[in-house]
């Protein structure tokens, strides 16, 4: 994954969890942590039933919330908290009020007749996983998983997919594959030598990108990178991740495309997807896949079309036949549910392996499911478990110009806005007013300039500088961030006093900058109208001189 053995020229790990990731929480183990499951259940009678194996095969109960998206006929479909409740009082002889960790788990019941495709269920859970955190219910360092209804587990499954996760060492994994048959309960812990898990690596196109068949991984010792490749049956991270990769919501009665456009956006975020060395979830694929009912998930039309939906994800990835229009493109690709910053839509391809601008398989006639090599990114200077910032109306982001780093970065338009992006340095705006306002300040404002496009290509340097991948690059980068903003600050102030000091002069070219006195220094066409003003003044006085007299003689007239 890091490109060779230690010393290998080029080698760059991923980035390992460090003190500055975990907001003062320790940077191993689940102490302080939570863990968060969302489940998307369509008229599924088997989803009690996942949160009564949730919940009493669980090492630590009491800090596993869980969300269920429940799309019921309310008249004919099992309720999936009531009938969990029935069952656990029931077993545990308690009255139906008192059922364990009841308040741990949140309805969000939809009517299954305006039910509209998995990923737009799956899009309504990430909006309550962003309700939660808005509302402190959740921390970006919590654990995330998302799953589906029909579910079993391994004991003491929630610690050890954690530990599993940290086994990545990779602060920006997600373990993620399709899970095996309930029919391999307990294998896992059986002591048998060869142990199998499935593995994500290949894809088809058909209306889109769809994910295609696995391979199987033996006797792993740690969880795989894969190219990318996503399964939304189960999905593990910490919670920045559900976060700032959200399911997109504006994509009903889509199936083939919803997992291969998330990776994409999991990929260009800066995340890896892992496929797990252990099995510790497993699906009841006979139980789901042999009700008529549960496979229908809905088809209600006061969603969208699905044409749009189709366009928009083929148009997010770069597939044939989506927006033509390179703005609405660039638009979409940089909102809320678009691609990420920390890597290009090009790498992903190159890393994939899949031509998506063609609609080939491969690019090379190679896949990508063996070794491969992680991909370096610059992590964001504001750290991990910074959220960017969308308008709730037309899912622009807030959070520009775009910093350094980003790959959307124009240094034409986003570094002339760079000011707006950091504070005040106060020590730097203080020196600067004991300066003097003298002769020399031109010459001053000009070296500062220089000094500001020194400090900016000092920040070039750094983010081109990827030999180093486990310091704070961040950090780094937000000094560098800060310096600049103060020179430019400087700059400003300086232009500003040397604008006082010349005053008129500094705003009307056409009078001269020359500090000398005297009326033949002033320009020609001034002193060519004081002439006629003066001679004029005098022809004046001229023409009406006696006639004071006269208006005495036209007085006694009117009188007579």
């Amino acid at each position: 994954e890091c490109g060779g053995k230690e010393g290998t020229p080029g080698r760059q790990c991923a980035f390992e969890t460090r003190e500055d990731h975990t907001d003062g929480l320790s940077i191993s183990g689940v102490e302080g942590r939570n863990l968060h499951v969302n489940i998307a259940s369509y008229r599924d009678p088997l989803c009690p039933r996942t949160l009564y194996n949730m919940y009493t095969k669980a090492k630590r109960p009491e800090n596993l919330f869980v969300r269920v998206l429940q799309q019921n006929d309310p008249l004919v479909d099992p309720h999936c908290l009531d009938t969990y409740c029935k069952r656990i009082t029931e077993e545990q002889g308690l009255p139906i009020d008192k059922c364990p960790y009841s308040d741990q788990i949140y309805i969000h019941h939809i009517h299954a007749k305006e039910a509209a495709g998995p990923t737009w269920a799956r899009g309504l859970l990430s909006k309550d996983i962003e309700d939660a955190y808005l509302k402190k219910e959740l921390k970006p360092q919590d654990f995330c998983m998302s799953t589906d209804s029909h579910m079993d587990f391994e004991p003491e499954w929630d610690v050890k997919m954690a530990e599993m996760w940290e086994d990545a060492k990779n602060e920006y994994a997600v373990l993620s594959t399709y899970v095996q048959d309930i029919e391999h309960l307990g294998e896992d812990g059986d002591g048998q030598p060869h142990h199998q898990v499935p593995h994500l690596c290949m894809i088809k196109y058909t209306t889109n990108v769809r994910t295609h068949a696995t391979k199987c991984a033996n006797d792993l010792s740690k969880p795989k990178l894969t190219n990318a490749v996503w399964g939304a049956g189960l999905s593990f991270s910490k919670c920045h991740a559900e976060l700032k990769v959200q399911v997109d919501p504006h994509t009903p009665h889509i199936f083939d495309g919803e997992e291969f456009n998330r990776a994409a956006r999991f990929f260009t975020h800066g995340y890896d997807v892992y496929t797990p060395n252990h099995v510790y979830v497993l699906h009841d694929y006979h139980g789901s896949q042999s009700n008529p009912i549960t496979r229908g998930w809905g088809h209600s039309k006061s969603h969208g079309s699905f044409q749009d939906s189709n366009k928009r994800l083929r148009t997010m990835i770069g597939l044939p036949n989506g927006e033509s229009n390179e703005d609405v493109v660039k638009r979409m690709r940089r909102s809320k549910f678009g691609l990420g910053d920390r890597r290009t839509l090009d790498q992903l391809i190159q890393f994939t392996g899949f031509d998506l601008r063609n609609e080939r398989v491969s690019i090379d006639g190679k896949n990508r499911c063996g070794n491969i090599q992680w991909v370096p990114f610059v992590e964001h200077p504001k750290g991990v478990n910074f959220i960017p910032s969308f308008d709730n109306e037309t899912e622009d982001p807030l959070d520009v110009p775009y910093e350094t780093t980003s790959v959307w970065y124009d240094p034409n338009i986003d570094g002339k806005g760079m000011v707006q992006k950091h504070g005040k340095d106060e020590k730097t705006e203080a020196e600067l007013d004991k300066l003097p306002i003298d002769g020399n300040l031109d010459k001053r404002h000009a070296a500062l300039s220089d000094t500001v496009r020194a400090a900016e290509k000092e920040a070039e340097q750094e983010n081109l500088d990827e030999h180093h991948p486990n310091q704070d690059l961040g950090k780094m980068h937000e000094a560098l961030a800060n310096k600049i903003h103060a020179l430019r600050g400087a700059g400003k102030k300086m232009k500003e006093k040397v604008k006082a000091v010349k005053g008129f002069l500094h705003e009307h070219p056409l009078v001269s900058n020359k500090q000398v006195h005297g009326f033949q220094e002033l320009p020609l066409f001034v002193r060519c109208n004081v002439f006629i003003l003066v001679f004029g003044t005098i022809f004046f006085i001229y023409k009406s001189k006696g006639t004071g007299r006269a208006f005495r003689r036209n007085d006694r007239k009117r009188e007579l």
